[in-house]
């Protein structure tokens, strides 16, 4: 089987398992219920994570211009 036909199988597993798995679990929290929510705090996680790492840059590691020890 060719890489492209596996990399195909994977997908219907993975949509059929999508499709499948909210009706077999009832008791879940209000989060996982909810559509897109890991989508969203995925992103705003990411977004978090690069605004701290440039305010850490900025105000931690740089230097300022023409401050040689």
């Amino acid at each position: 089987m060719t890489p492209r036909g596996l990399l195909w199988i994977a997908f219907a597993l993975s949509a059929a398992v999508e499709l499948l798995l909210p009706a077999a679990e009832t008791s879940l929290p209000w989060w996982h219920r909810t559509p897109a929510f890991h989508a969203a705090y995925g992103l705003v996680g990411c977004m978090l994570i690069v605004v701290v790492a440039k305010a850490l840059g900025r105000y931690w590691l740089q230097r300022p211009e023409g401050d040689d020890d």
